[in-house]
């Protein structure tokens, strides 16, 4: 499944991504952010591409006007997620190439998965957290309609061996029906 915005295109995964993605993501600002440790290698971002990225919950995010992949954006289910509750609850993750930062690429990709989420897929909430230093993930949650929900405290990831305190917020359909 695709989704289209005006200057964006989501899109699966693919196996020639795999230079783009080790290119962003061995960037030591974007994984520590996001739970997990900048790529070392081509190989280890194929890897990561075919066993975590390549599934119906998962897109790249592509410039329309280049065709380049600058960023990830998923739709986590129930099972998968940290904090959906139930199967109608799923939780939002992403992250962007830090060459594409501060020109609204984010929130124009979350805007268009929510509203497919919302709209076509009759979710009910979607959570979306981000660690209590990362300001950039803070500002796009909160220019997408994002509300506070609660601190978690100490949430450790496996993957950094690292405690972090997170900001969960939440977005309900029918506040999301409110604001249409």
């Amino acid at each position: 499944m695709e989704l289209n915005t005006q200057r964006l295109l989501l899109r699966p995964w693919v196996r020639e991504d795999t230079p783009a993605l080790y290119d962003l993501a061995r960037d030591p600002e974007i994984g520590p952010n996001c739970g997990w440790n900048p790529h070392k290698s081509m190989e280890e971002s194929d890897e990561i591409l075919r066993k975590v990225l390549m599934n119906r919950y998962t897109w790249a995010i592509v410039l329309k006007e280049t065709g380049e992949v600058i960023g990830d954006i998923s739709l986590m289910p129930f099972g998968t997620s940290t904090y959906a509750n139930n199967q109608q609850e799923k939780e939002i993750g992403f992250w962007l190439g830090r060459p594409y930062w501060g020109r609204g690429y984010m929130p124009e990709a979350c805007m268009a998965l929510l509203s497919w989420a919302f709209d076509s897929e009759q979710v009910n909430c979607v959570w979306c957290a981000h660690r209590i230093d990362n300001q950039n993930s803070a500002r796009v949650q909160e220019k997408c309609g994002f509300r506070f929900h609660h601190r978690d405290e100490g949430r450790y990831s496996v993957q950094l061996d690292r405690y972090d305190d997170l900001i969960v917020n939440c977005w309900t359909r029918e506040e999301w029906i409110k604001r249409k």
